[in-house]
């Protein structure tokens, strides 16, 4: 289904409109040669909020995006070049990365890149968590997964990070990776409490 969507503006750093009159305008061509790249410009301009609203400029923000773009990429470079013998949880790494994909899926299909670069962090944190413990030969699908998904927001990064983990197909012609429920574990469930009608409690208890 085809539906226009009108986007909102980046707005200057104070909440101003940007306009040469005020000279608050940012020119996407020198944080690009600040170092940032146009990467990690083009996925904190989809991460600054909802694409529908209105956003204020942040320079440190950009910065924190470029530092997860490195983190994506240094968790790469140290998968590649691994043994593979370690003793990773698979059953933890095979439910993060199923848990994001759908996530993200969801997310991509909504428009909403904001959350969905949100649970791309929250997965590379559990990543950096998880690797203390070694790599396995069960970490090529999450890290390939992982490129695959990130390719969107990232395209430049993840096209050298495909190559680089020894794939000779293009990423812009891969499928797009699936998740699997049964994959998905959780160790909690929320429980909603509600008398006549009204919210009372929301109870986290364990799966079991």
């Amino acid at each position: 289904v085809h539906k226009l969507v009108y986007h909102g503006l980046i707005m200057a750093e104070d909440g101003a409109k940007m306009s040469k009159s005020k000279g608050n305008v940012v020119d996407p061509l020198d944080v690009i040669d600040a170092g940032y790249g146009a990467d990690a410009l083009r996925t904190f301009e989809l991460f600054l909020g909802p694409i529908n609203e209105n956003s204020n400029w942040s320079s440190k923000g950009v910065a924190g995006v470029y530092r997860f773009l490195n983190r994506v990429w240094t968790l790469t470079q140290e998968y590649i070049e691994s043994d593979k013998q370690g003793e990773a949880n698979t059953k933890q790494l095979a439910s993060s990365t199923h848990a994001t994909i759908k996530k993200v899926t969801d997310d991509m299909h909504r428009l909403s890149f904001n959350t969905a670069i949100a649970a791309l962090m929250e997965l590379v944190n559990e990543l950096y968590k998880l690797k203390l413990d070694g790599f396995t030969s069960e970490w090529k699908y999450t890290i390939e997964s992982l490129v695959k998904i990130l390719q969107p927001l990232a395209p430049h990064m993840s096209a050298e990070l495909w190559q680089q983990l020894g794939n000779e197909t293009q990423l812009d012609f891969e499928e797009w990776p699936a998740w699997d429920d049964a994959q998905i574990v959780r160790d909690t469930l929320t429980i909603v409490v509600q008398v006549n009608g009204k919210l009372r409690a929301k109870l986290d208890v364990a799966a079991d």
